[in-house]
């Protein structure tokens, strides 16, 4: 019977070490904040208004100055479940408009509206404690947020 030693590899050896700090480096690390940048959810700018809308669901609004002025808006639910959520918005004076509803765990939005400063954002903004859309808590807020 031939027994051969093995010898013992290094760079077996220090293969784990590498692998682990490779991997560190692919971590992403937070980044300086950025005031233009969209937070979470999808908002450029920096949030001008929250609103109370009902005891689990408010209403926010954005403003950014990028591209000649940027309105932002959303209805947020502060539950994880999922409950009919809308939010309808337009630009005063204008024809631009738009909305979101349905059935959401986070927030119905956002909607942006660009080209806008100087001008002032409606909202229409509704939220149930459940699935049922005839449950809504109705709130609208005219002419504000004049940027």
């Amino acid at each position: 019977m031939n027994i051969k030693r093995i010898s013992t590899n290094t760079a077996l050896v220090a293969a784990p070490a590498v692998i682990a700090l490779a991997a560190s480096l692919l971590i992403p690390t937070p980044a300086a904040a950025d005031p233009l940048a969209p937070p979470t959810g999808g908002c450029p700018g920096v949030r001008v208004g929250t609103y109370r809308l009902n005891g689990s669901s408010h209403i926010e609004i954005y403003y950014s100055p990028a591209h000649g002025g940027t309105n932002c808006v959303k209805t947020v639910s502060e539950k994880t479940s999922r409950r009919y959520l809308q939010v309808w918005a337009t630009v005063v004076g204008t024809s631009k408009a738009n909305s979101d509803e349905g059935l959401y765990r986070s927030y119905a939005g956002p909607l942006t509206f660009t080209g806008v400063a100087g001008r002032c954002i409606s909202v229409v903004a509704k939220a149930s404690p459940g699935t049922n859309p005839a449950e809504v808590t109705r709130r609208s807020l005219d002419a504000l947020h004049c940027g």
